[in-house]
């Protein structure tokens, strides 16, 4: 449950986190004059391991010394309820005192989804390696054409980084766009068809290999920019540092603290600017070849410069302007046998709102993916989200389930087929926000 935090001590906290992160370097050195056992992430033979991998990877263009890999893919989909809405009316208070009435109705279409990935790693030198990776499509919607794609969509996973290998040191030198439209990612939209946004991170992460211990830290500017006026009050910039410190107790155990801390500013004064740190502890442990389980836990803070929010000019709406609780996740990785696989992810944690500062979220994800056939690759999805907002606008709190099926055939070696089932339901204690949404996909890529 959510308390109000309007008289906990964020210095206080933060200089703890401080103070952990502290004195677990300052065992560092010792850890890492213990005799060795197990070759280093970070130093020249991980590096040579890498780029021996590099050279196994297949690609179908050579320029000089970087390797090309591009394919072009051609979806088209069925979606039954393109705007998340639920057939129906109801009668609201307007702002003014009257009386709303408003009627929702489902809406359906065809979509055809061209798409093209460019793969492309370029070995600098021994120690360092430039990689990109794209994928670039586009939305035509058949009977609503106003839903067609603003511009080129960029793949989630899209990234331009350099790898950089020095001593016990492993730099990433990072910059990671993504422009979407599709509003099923966010538990909190109904009655949106295009939800487009443009969001890019752009950073850097160190890892400090110490032998018996690994350091990780990482700095990462993040911004939103909407693609339609109906969200630009969402458009903002974010500061965002974190680390993890890993002492590794055997082969197969590893233990440590993590904390993170993220600044946000929003540039319209709509929602609040705020300030949002954790501090807790992860171990990670490999239970047998075939099981890898990773726990993590703590405690959370988000501080908005206001508790309320205006979407109007002239109305505010109640909001919690301190929120502080704790936070988990759990990832379950298990190799069933040779043909099936399995990840299992749970978790509690705060995030920014879109109708008010924060939303609670509480989620399980479960994914299989079966090699039974030749060629073939069989996976199944499960989800389902609880999430209760914190004030704001409409002030919800919702469910979310739903799953999908996926089927992929090598039909050659440069072809492959795919269709796809995808289904989500929405349950909100707001009228008009409930939803259920069906879709059929079928695809084919052609890899040059």
């Amino acid at each position: 449950m959510i308390r109000d935090a309007s008289h906990s001590s964020p210095t206080f906290s933060l200089k703890r986190l401080g103070l952990v992160i502290l004195l677990a370097l300052a065992g560092a050195p010792f850890l890492r004059a213990q005799d060795a056992v197990r070759p280093s992430l970070a130093g020249e033979e991980s590096a040579e391991a890498r780029r021996q991998d590099i050279d196994r990877l297949p690609y179908n263009l050579l320029l000089g010394p970087v390797r090309f890999r591009v394919s072009a893919t051609l979806g088209v989909e069925y979606n039954d309820n393109i705007n998340l809405s639920d057939d129906g009316t109801a009668t609201f208070r307007s702002l003014g005192g009257g009386r709303v009435v408003v009627t929702s109705r489902t809406e359906d279409d065809v979509i055809i989804r061209p798409q093209v990935n460019i793969d492309a790693i370029w070995p600098v030198t021994q120690l360092n390696t430039l990689r990109l990776d794209l994928g670039l499509s586009y939305a035509l919607y058949v009977d609503h054409s106003n839903a067609n794609t603003n511009g080129i969509l960029i793949s989630p996973g899209s990234q331009l980084a350099f790898d950089i290998f020095v001593g016990d040191f492993r730099i990433n030198i990072h910059d990671r766009p993504q422009l979407q439209q599709d509003p099923i990612s966010e538990p909190a939209l109904s009655n949106v068809v295009d939800y487009g946004r443009f969001e890019n991170t752009a950073g850097i992460s160190v890892l400090w290999d110490l032998n018996k211990a690994l350091a990780t830290f990482s700095y990462d500017h993040y911004n939103y920019v909407s693609t339609t006026s109906d969200f630009d009050y969402l458009n903002r910039n974010a500061e965002e540092l974190s680390g993890t410190i890993q002492l590794l107790l055997t082969s197969t155990l590893g233990v440590g603290p993590e904390g993170y801390f993220v600044h946000n500013n929003y540039e319209q004064n709509i929602l609040n600017d705020s300030d949002t740190y954790s501090v807790g502890g992860f171990a990670e442990v490999q239970l047998t070849n075939f099981l890898k389980v990773r726990v993590a836990g703590g405690y959370q803070w988000m501080t908005f410069d206001r508790a309320t929010v205006n979407f109007f000019g002239f109305t505010l709406f109640q909001d919690q302007k301190d929120q502080e609780d704790w936070y988990g996740n759990i990832l379950i990785s298990h190799r069933i046998n040779a043909v099936l696989k399995q990840t299992l992810s749970a978790g509690h944690e705060h995030q920014l709102g879109i109708n008010s500062n924060a939303i609670k979220l509480n989620y399980i994800r479960h994914t299989v993916s079966w090699n039974i056939l030749r060629n073939t690759l069989l996976s199944t999805e499960f989800f389902f989200e609880d999430a209760n907002e914190s004030g704001g606008f409409i002030d919800e709190h919702l469910h979310r389930y739903g799953g999908a099926l996926t089927l992929g055939y090598q039909l050659t070696p440069h072809v492959t087929v795919g269709a796809r089932y995808q289904y989500t339901q929405k349950d909100s204690d707001v009228t008009l926000r409930d939803y259920e949404q069906n879709r059929v996909s079928v695809d084919g890529t052609y890899s040059f």
